[in-house]
């Protein structure tokens, strides 16, 4: 073969092959940037989408879907089987992920046939297993076995076929040689149309050197920036993981703390608890063991001994108190309690407290006590909606309180109307409080002063029992106090006025 000397001319190849340099380096970067696929069809569109699918078959199941389906829409457009096939296969794949074995099935069948058809033997014995093991994971054994004896079949079948071959290109091994021949006659044109380029590319490398150190610096930048910018992605995922995992310490630092201090403040109400309802409750049970005793002595007077009874009675209703003190923030912090709403008259129901007080205290205090109230009387008569028994608790559980901490057993209480509330006060004419010592009055198992006044002993539950339901009533309250001027008790609730009532 004679190739003509004008196509090699020096300035025509040179720039063919400065273009074939610069496509074959961009097409290389681009297929390192993109990554390897296993398979390339003719159409660029088809492996595109199939690349695609391929990308996302594990990551993405149901993207993986959307491409597979765009691939075999193109594949049947342009009648390619072995395309068609292969994107058959991928969206089984897809299905079987998602576990949707049903609709997997369908699509490899489909490969299957397609590939039974276009003879495309590798691509059915892949078929073939895929069922065999989609029927598995079915629990369809029966269906399983079968595929699986035909996958066995096939490849037997395929092995024959290919002795078969073999025999029949031994039996024309005299028309091989034959073209061997041939093809030596081939080669040894070919060689003298080598050594022509050859020597005509010499003439191209001594003048275009420049050139191809140009273009090949101009694709290791391109391949370099490449690189940089995946790796720079790289790095910033990497980044904000982190960046993530420390948010996520740090918020889990911030809960266990939160959790320490609660742990610590549940160890201390303990502790508080223990120590006082051990003092509480052993005084009145050691003065009720003890009088129970003297009781025995038959000697002692009747009327003595009935002293012994009454000391007995009263330190057993102190002992009550305590133990419902304990029952009732029981009560309120599991939210047991609940009442239904009444309207009561507020000057009614002061005056009612009033009563039941002196009356409850009449027997089991020897000492004298003053309960003042004041009440303010308009012609519009004042009327809350709230929970009479939760009401009655925060007052008494107040006077008590303010009794407390007395010096002449007198206290006072009253209210004071106001525009959309009342506000309610209890009133002592003790030392008051320290600045200091305010904030713990509301708190459990907290005792400003360590020795009670006798006859007042209680667990500190009292104003944490009032806070509740002042709270839950929709009020607020809190105290005022100076030292050696007393103590007032504040609290407020919603306010009605109604005439016809």
């Amino acid at each position: 073969m004679r190739v003509p000397y004008d196509l090699f001319n020096t300035n025509y190849l040179g720039m063919k092959v400065i273009l074939c340099a610069i496509i074959l380096s961009i097409s290389s970067a681009l297929a390192v940037f993109a990554g390897e696929v296993d398979y390339v069809s003719n159409n660029s569109l088809v492996t595109t989408y199939y690349t695609n699918a391929k990308n996302l078959l594990n990551s993405k199941p149901t993207e993986c879907i959307y491409w597979a389906d765009k691939a075999i829409a193109e594949s049947k457009a342009e009648g390619n089987g072995q395309d068609l096939c292969r994107n058959l296969l991928i969206k089984g794949q897809a299905l079987e992920n998602l576990h949707q074995y049903k609709e997997a099935l369908k699509y490899i069948h489909e490969t299957r046939k397609v590939a039974e058809n276009y003879k495309l033997f590798d691509l059915e014995l892949e078929a073939i297993n895929k069922l065999s093991r989609i029927y598995a994971e079915e629990r369809n054994y029966q269906a399983a076995v079968l595929y699986a004896t035909l996958l066995h079949d096939k490849k037997d079948s395929i092995a024959v076929s290919h002795q078969r071959a073999l025999s029949k290109m031994l039996s024309g091994k005299a028309d091989l040689q034959k073209r061997e021949i041939k093809m030596k006659q081939l080669i040894a044109d070919n060689i003298a149309l080598d050594d022509h380029l050859r020597s005509n590319l010499k003439i191209i490398d001594s003048q275009g050197n420049w050139i191809f150190i140009i273009v090949i610096a101009y694709t290791l930048v391109f391949l370099l920036f490449i690189i940089i910018k995946r790796q720079n992605k790289i790095i910033l995922k990497k980044n904000q993981l982190l960046t993530q995992k420390m948010q996520t310490l740090e918020s889990g630092k911030l809960e266990l703390d939160h959790n320490l201090y609660k742990a610590e403040e549940s160890e201390r109400l303990k502790t508080a608890f223990l120590a006082n309802i051990s003092h509480e409750i052993r005084t009145p049970l050691n003065a009720i063991v003890s009088f129970s005793g003297f009781l025995r002595q038959k000697e002692k007077p009747v009327s003595e001994r009935r002293k012994y009874i009454e000391v007995i009675h009263n330190y057993s209703e102190s002992l009550l108190a305590l133990i419902n003190e304990i029952f009732e923030v029981a009560r309120i912090e599991s939210g047991e309690i609940k009442q239904v709403p009444e309207m009561i008259n507020v000057n009614e129901f002061l005056q009612k407290i009033q009563t039941q007080f002196y009356m409850a205290n009449k027997k089991s205090s020897d000492k004298e006590i003053n309960l003042i109230l004041n009440i303010q009387h308009h012609d519009q008569i004042c009327y809350i909606n709230t929970y009479p028994e939760r009401l009655r608790s925060v007052m008494f559980h107040l006077i008590e309180n303010a009794l407390r901490y007395s010096e002449n057993t007198t206290v006072e209480l009253g209210y004071i109307q106001k525009e959309s509330f009342i506000e309610f006060y209890v009133k002592d004419d003790g030392k008051g409080l320290p600045p200091e010592d305010t904030s713990k009055t509301f708190a459990r198992f907290k005792k400003v002063d360590v020795f009670p006044k006798p006859g007042f002993g209680t667990l500190g539950l009292g104003l944490t029992i009032s806070k509740n339901f002042i709270e839950s009533m929709g009020g607020n309250i809190w105290i005022k106090t100076n030292n050696n001027t007393g103590s007032t008790f504040f609290f407020t609730l919603p306010i009605q006025y109604d005439m016809n009532e």
